[in-house]
């Protein structure tokens, strides 16, 4: 039994430093609080990304299209981005954006802390690009009212 408890908290460090790589490699933050404290501050909407390192999905959508120039560039200068790796970070976040489906991106408005927009599955760039700009939309409106 100890050797499958030890096996599974290594994998689970390996998880988490895969995840934290990606992280730092597009500009997202691995806290949700520090997140939502950096949303309100600036005024931007949360991006909350989803994913698990099980998942091939969730790599190929990092890979093809969260890391791609324009929409890393899109993601950070309109928004608080923030990878959370499902298993591993499980209680570090709200557990209403536990996502069945992976990858998944909630779209939080900060000051309500409600999905406000939400992407489940993987996405093309440039339909994720025009996922980015209607989150937007809607959040400036919702912010007008």
């Amino acid at each position: 039994m100890k050797p499958f408890i030890l096996l599974f908290v290594l994998l689970s460090f390996l998880y988490s430093a895969q995840i934290d790589e990606f992280a730092n490699g597009v500009g997202y933050l691995r806290s949700y609080n520090m997140a939502l404290e950096s949303a309100k501050k600036e005024q931007k909407l949360i991006m909350l990304l989803v994913v698990s390192d099980y998942c091939p999905w969730c790599k190929k959508f990092e890979r093809k299209v969260l890391e791609n120039p324009l929409v890393k560039e899109a993601v950070n200068r309109d928004f608080i981005a923030v990878a959370i790796d499902k298993n591993s970070d499980k209680g570090n976040y709200p557990q209403e954006f536990a996502a069945v489906m992976i990858p998944a991106v909630y779209f939080i408005d900060p000051k309500t802390q409600k999905s406000i927009y939400e992407v489940v599955a993987y996405r093309k760039k440039d339909e994720y690009l025009l996922n980015l700009k209607e989150a937007l939309e809607i959040f400036k409106q919702n912010d007008k009212l």
